[in-house]
């Protein structure tokens, strides 16, 4: 009995002694192996958070390129409308300005020939020649005129019997015209009756008859009237493109 309890005592002293060496032994060893996992978590969680961080600046990355590559579309956009604006601007300002030489070449002839007519109805006598060169100079600065007009694709059809409009280019030839022309039949045959019979006034010299002053101002008269029909085309046209022109009401003098 005493020799088993002496067996029970040294067994529990050697369980408790390996108990206690096991302790001694594996406690380290877990921690450290805990301590391990801890910091394999730490390091994984901050592998996650740098790879959360480069998602985040890969994408501010790319909504920066988006609106930068935005931004150059607008730009480019813009730029374009600027050019297209620009050039509607440019081709305006040559319509405008075509119109405008027509009506002032126009108008210039016509008044050469009221102020040729004006200073023989005075009892002024006028030189065949200077007068012949000024009609020719007025007639080829009117050609000029109808000819640039061509350009912005405004067509103007004459009678080819209206012999004074014949020097050249687009008055020298018989047009249709189109949505954005004008027949000036009526102008052209004016012009060169108008200008015959001022010729004939200024061969007949002073005192100018009677019956050929009268055909005369009925020949001014009609050429004002055709003008007046020009002129109102080229207001229209000139307030198609949006320009503003001031109306005058043409007198005497054949203004417009």
């Amino acid at each position: 009995m005493a020799d088993t309890a002496a067996l029970y005592g040294l067994i529990g002293a050697v369980g408790g002694a390996v108990v206690g060496a096991g302790g001694a032994v594996f406690g380290p060893l877990l921690l450290h192996r805990r301590q391990a996992a801890e910091r394999q978590e730490t390091l994984l969680q901050q592998e996650e958070w740098e790879r959360a961080q480069q998602r985040r600046e890969e994408d501010l990355q790319r909504r920066q390129q988006q609106f930068e590559f935005r931004m150059a579309e607008e730009d480019r956009r813009a730029a374009a409308e600027r050019e297209r604006a620009a050039e509607i601007r440019a081709r305006q300002l040559a319509v405008t300005e075509r119109l405008m030489r027509m009506r002032s070449t126009t108008r210039a002839w016509h008044l050469l020939l009221l102020d040729t007519f004006g200073e023989l109805r005075r009892g002024r006598s006028v030189d065949a020649e200077a007068f012949s060169e000024a009609w020719h100079a007025a007639r080829d600065a009117v050609n000029e005129a109808f000819d640039e007009a061509l350009h912005d694709g405004l067509w103007f059809a004459h009678a080819r019997s209206a012999r004074t409009l014949i020097g050249r280019g687009s008055m020298g030839r018989a047009v249709s015209p189109t949505d954005h022309g004008i027949d000036v039949t009526t102008l052209g045959a004016a012009l060169s009756s108008a200008t015959y019979t001022i010729i004939d006034c200024v061969e007949a010299g002073c005192p100018l008859p009677e019956d050929l002053a009268a055909q005369a101002e009925t020949m001014l008269l009609h050429l004002k009237a055709a003008r007046e029909s020009l002129g109102a085309y080229i207001v229209g046209r000139l307030a198609a493109l949006g320009v503003e022109v001031e109306h005058r009401q043409e007198g005497n003098e054949g203004d417009g």
